[in-house]
């Protein structure tokens, strides 16, 4: 039976999952996503779980997608392709619409499809020293695992344009004065920074957590598309527990207890 590559562990309602396969630079290899999808529908489940943190073990985040695997016969290369493209975009569409924050804790390199994992999540705290690179343009690939999306909502269409073509290493400051991420911190505050924002996001309510997540991510393109959902969903989450609730416990002064109903 083969090892676990990624490790999980709860503190205080946050649980955190670390991609663990330092000696291969946490490449994302096929078994590596079906492992986090798993744990992350898990990690939605479990009642004792507020939010997620994902980060890599060894001092790095992730080198990308695993090209050491054996390369199919032409025939075949068509059909691997997609099928390992479906599981990835599986992984990434799970942290987008997810019911809970997800925050990536960067250190060492984020590199490829380790990048898009990162970006993908709610937010993005970075160690002194991380480094970030869309290099899919050197192995022949565009960019995938939803980078094409996330990268321009952070940083806009041309900056990202850029940074895909020139497929050059962004550091951690510069990453964070574009935007590419939400904060940069000395790597031994690296985990308990991203624990902190994700308790911080996870005082949200969690049914408008999950609509406003979900209209990112695609539901609000224009100004009257976000008029209509405004039309469809304040009128439903009126009718909420959280929003009595919060009602209530401003009215007491104190912290509202969310139920997610």
């Amino acid at each position: 039976m083969n090892a676990p590559q990624i490790t999980q562990s709860t503190q205080q309602r946050i649980t955190t999952l670390a991609l663990n396969v330092p000696d291969n630079l946490n490449a994302i290899s096929q078994s590596m996503r079906e492992e986090l999808i798993e744990l992350l529908q898990n990690s939605f489940m479990d009642d004792a779980c507020d939010a997620i943190v994902i980060t890599g073990a060894g001092g790095v985040f992730s080198s990308g997608g695993d090209i050491r695997t054996p390369r199919p016969d032409a025939q075949a290369v068509a059909r691997t392709v997609r099928r390992k493209l479906d599981r990835l975009q599986e992984m990434v569409r799970l942290i987008c619409h997810a019911p809970k924050p997800i925050v990536s804790a960067v250190h060492g390199k984020a590199y490829g499809a380790g990048m898009s994992l990162a970006l993908a999540c709610d937010a993005v705290i970075a160690a002194d020293g991380a480094q970030f690179c869309a290099a899919f343009g050197k192995v022949g690939f565009i960019p995938d695992a939803g980078l094409l999306y996330t990268l321009p909502r952070r940083i806009g269409g041309a900056r990202a344009q850029h940074l895909l073509l020139s497929a050059r290493v962004v550091d951690a400051p510069e990453a964070l004065s574009m935007g590419l991420v939400d904060g940069v911190v000395p790597p031994g505050d690296l985990l308990d920074t991203a624990a902190a924002e994700a308790r911080r996001l996870a005082n949200i309510a969690p049914l408008a957590f999950s609509a406003i997540k979900s209209l990112g991510t695609g539901g609000c393109n224009t100004l009257e598309d976000a008029f209509l959902a405004e039309q469809r969903l304040q009128p439903l989450l009126a009718l909420s527990h959280d929003y009595s609730e919060a009602r209530t416990a401003f009215a007491e002064r104190r912290k509202p207890s969310y139920r997610g109903y």
